[in-house]
């Protein structure tokens, strides 16, 4: 996709594979966005509802320490995270 400026912007898609599920886990619990940043913030974690939504929508990557910490926040297994 070439932006107005001449450089080409490259959106990387499927960067991740838990996307759909943190999706799912904070919408079973009734979590917007900013309440999932928020309460990941609390621990520690620096984040923003622009990087969650990336993440949301496969298109940024999500290291180990953050899986852990959604873990931890959707009070789950890391495991629950991955798609079967």
């Amino acid at each position: 996709m070439a932006g107005t400026s001449g450089c080409t912007v490259i959106m990387r898609y499927k960067a991740n594979i838990i996307g759909a599920m943190v999706v799912k886990f904070r919408t079973q619990r009734g979590w917007t966005q900013e309440e999932l940043v928020a309460k990941l913030q609390l621990q520690g974690c620096a984040m923003t509802r622009a990087v969650l939504a990336n993440i949301e929508t496969q298109r940024r990557r999500v290291g180990d320490a953050l899986v852990k910490e959604l873990a931890k926040v959707f009070g789950i297994t890391t495991d629950a995270l991955y798609p079967p």
